[in-house]
């Protein structure tokens, strides 16, 4: 990844609009964001396939390799599902087919978008019992247990990675507890899946939900789901319709077992862009893959640490895939956020509760060491030009933690 070549706007674009000299505008900008995320040229070109028909073979080829893969990403012993949508609709579409009305349920918050949950919840007609963490801490196992030990709880919602905190939850033990109980387990994995690991079954997940445009590397337009083998007996077995009929996970299993059959169409070239995708993140390796993002997700916290920042999302709950960085007194985030996208690198401002005290680095998908040192080395040159002086160099501390990492 590069600053790109020139693609000849600048006759076309008011210059008076933009914030970049126009020998800056090209058509690669490095992007750090939580998402939507940049979008390698192989998935580019799979868009601009011709539209084939949902019913035509070559596309139900392409449809059923692309559930077969995403159930080898999801670890899912039982049925996934890819819908038109976006992470949000995968969250809707748990709660919608795992909840039934006055089912009490466990929202566990660690930012702005786990608590949306709440709201989901008392839709379809659920009782929420919200219970945060908004201190940087994540959830373990023993949280959950003190909590289920109260009784009553038919769900558990929480977010595998909160975005808009950095914080990141031990699905793993939550899972053993919400099996242990007999709960259903609900997780937004919208800012984990394809940069880390997740396992439906082994976890004892019951449903998964994520999107396209975040860990995966693929433009937005795909919510995706994945339930377990127990869950898919439940959602067979099950004889009673929910609220919602496009989010109907019944209704989809016709398609998802033979994509010739239809019940609503299909999101066809966003399914040529997924299933690109997924063929690199095979080619590169899971493990490899996980492991970049993990080696990546370290060097941009030492950098942050070494100038001096504090890394919002306390040590042992820092995800691989986001860093929220806690402002200092003084730091104007808008500015700097404007001086970096000069140099052709952008990065987020804070979301929900902590909009005004943080900012944030997604570094997920297809970003590379290479990609990491030139943001770092575009945040110091920014942090110094409006006024905060990093304590130590964030780009040398960057090549070491990739240097004892990589080599």
């Amino acid at each position: 990844m590069g600053a790109g070549r020139h693609i000849g706007l600048e006759s076309y674009i008011d210059q008076s609009l933009i914030q970049m000299p126009s020998d800056l505008v090209t058509e690669k900008i490095l992007f750090f964001t939580p998402g939507p995320t940049y979008v390698h040229p192989r998935i580019l070109r799979a868009l601009s396939r011709p539209v084939e028909p949902h019913s035509y073979r070559g596309f139900i080829h392409k449809y059923r390799a692309v559930l077969d893969k995403l159930k080898r990403l999801f670890k899912a012993e039982g049925e996934v599902f890819l819908l038109a949508g976006s992470g949000t609709l995968a969250q809707e579409i748990m709660v919608a087919n795992a909840v039934k009305p006055r089912d009490k349920v466990l929202c566990l918050v660690t930012g702005f978008f786990s608590s949306r949950f709440k709201d989901i919840v008392e839709r379809v007609g659920g009782i929420p019992k919200v219970v945060e963490k908004l201190n940087g801490r994540g959830f373990t196992g023993r949280d959950v247990e003190r909590l289920i030990k109260k009784g009553g709880f038919k769900a558990i919602t929480v977010a595998h990675v909160e975005t808009s905190t950095g914080v990141t939850s031990y699905i793993n033990e939550i899972g053993e507890v919400a099996s242990k109980y007999g709960v259903k387990l609900l997780v937004d994995a919208v800012a984990s899946l394809g940069a880390m690991e997740v396992k439906c079954d082994e976890w004892g997940v019951t449903i998964y939900g994520s999107c396209s445009q975040k860990g995966i590397g693929a433009p937005p337009g795909c919510a995706l789901i994945a339930i377990s083998k127990q869950f898919l007996e439940e959602l067979e077995a099950r004889d009673d319709g929910i609220s919602t009929f496009y989010g109907d996970l019944k209704g989809w299993l016709s398609v998802v077992r033979n994509p010739e059959n239809y019940y609503s169409t299909q999101p066809i070239s966003m399914v040529y862009a997924l299933n690109e995708a997924l063929d690199m993140m095979f080619e590169e390796g899971l493990e490899r893959r996980f492991k970049r993002h993990k080696i990546i997700a370290e060097a941009v916290r030492a950098a942050v640490r070494a100038a001096g920042l504090r890394v919002f999302a306390k040590k042992g709950f820092e995800a691989n895939t986001v860093t929220v960085i806690v402002k200092p007194n003084g730091l104007d985030d808008s500015k700097l956020r404007s001086e970096m996208e000069m140099l052709g690198v952008t990065i987020a401002r804070g979301s929900g509760p902590f909009k005004q005290t943080t900012f944030r680095i997604g570094h997920m998908g297809w970003i590379t060491p290479t990609d990491t040192l030139a943001m770092i080395s575009a945040l110091e040159l920014t942090l110094e030009k409006i006024g905060f002086k990093p304590k130590h160099s964030m780009t040398k501390t960057a090549m070491e933690t990739f240097k004892s990492n990589l080599y």
